[in-house]
């Protein structure tokens, strides 16, 4: 049994309205439709008093599943019909997905010169000849507002300071893991030394799955024959069987890591092994799949937006209040919910 509350207000305006219309109306014309009228009265008022959209999701599908079973047969069978109907429409929408998946392949293959620039000038093998900005940048007054406050100040000087000798974009992809909570999240304090000779993230796509490739520097942790760190996303296109009109597109079935060399007494999965009791441990690794599709939607298409902060996920709030509630849609249209990663290094791992 699912408890469903009545608004004593509503239920008040409702009488009184009804007593005003009764007074208004001819008591000829009442007799005439008394019948069918109290009928009609005793629909509406009890519609209104159980308005769906006012109950929970849960005692809104009981509500609704016993409404269906109460519907004459005839006007049943005509729902029926309708959704015989919408099962077609998500055969066409399968088609739909699978061919935006096949467009977002191509156009990613389109931009692969540009993701080996990116490469390069992070690796510091490319130099870029002195530019300006060719797009407009906006200023935001509650930014601005929030910079000149004492509590960023104090903020900032926690900032480690980057040499004016830098070679390439330093810590380029571990401060990205840093800037988005649900990676940051995942990253243990003694992954960040490995995660600092991270250089590219790339994407294959297979018809059925798509694979996350994690490209490394020579370093002191990986064999030099594990400096390309793949985890792969299967995928299915086709709607669940048995929950058909639940279907938005591919999910994202099942994953695979790969087998890491590590070099002697290097193997930072180890170290993560003494804290998987802890919950929040056990529950961030069960964002594998969350994590693949935001690597794979967001974070390696959009890199440097991330690095930059143009644009933010709305996990936390920030140091006010006020920055959370007045939130700009570049920084609210990276939702971390949808299926992200770091891969730390024990989850790119069999």
């Amino acid at each position: 049994m699912y408890a469903i509350e009545r608004d004593p207000e509503l239920e008040q305006q409702q009488d009184k309205g009804s007593e005003s219309l009764e007074e208004g109306a001819s008591s000829a014309t009442m007799r005439h439709d008394e019948k069918s009228s109290e009928s009609l009265d005793r629909c509406c008022s009890f519609d209104s008093m159980l308005c769906p959209a006012d109950m929970s999701a849960r005692s809104r599908k009981a509500y609704l599943q016993h409404m269906m079973d109460e519907l004459p047969r005839p006007v049943h069978n005509r729902i029926l019909a309708m959704k015989h109907s919408q099962m077609e429409q998500i055969k066409i929408s399968e088609q739909f997905y699978r061919e935006v998946y096949e467009l977002e392949k191509r156009f990613y293959l389109q931009c692969a010169e540009l993701f080996d620039s990116r490469r390069d000038i992070v690796d510091g093998s490319l130099e870029p000849e002195p530019m300006e900005p060719s797009w407009s940048e906006q200023h935001d007054d509650l930014v601005a507002e929030l910079q000149a406050s004492k509590e960023f100040h104090q903020l900032t000087e926690l900032m480690p300071k980057m040499p004016a000798n830098a070679v390439g974009v330093p810590r380029f992809w571990l401060s990205i893991f840093r800037n988005v909570s649900l990676l940051s999240d995942m990253v243990q304090h003694h992954d960040e030394p490995l995660l600092e000779c991270l250089m590219d993230v790339r994407i294959s796509y297979e018809p059925e799955s798509y694979t996350l490739k994690f490209l490394f520097r020579p370093n002191s942790y990986l064999d030099d024959c594990s400096l390309m760190l793949t985890k792969k996303y299967l995928l299915r296109h086709q709607a669940d069987q048995e929950y058909p009109f639940m279907f938005e597109g591919p999910e994202i079935v099942s994953c695979e890591g790969c087998h890491i060399h590590w070099r002697d007494d290097s193997n930072l999965t180890m170290q993560t092994d003494l804290s998987l009791a802890d919950e929040k441990t056990k529950m961030l690794l069960g964002n594998d799949f969350e994590v693949g599709f935001l690597l794979r939607t967001q974070i390696v298409p959009k890199a440097v937006l991330f690095y930059t902060g143009d644009l933010v996920d709305s996990t936390n709030e920030g140091l006010s209040d006020s920055d959370s509630s007045e939130t700009s849609d570049t920084d609210a249209d990276t939702d971390t919910t949808a299926p992200a990663p770091t891969h730390t290094p024990e989850q790119l791992s069999d």
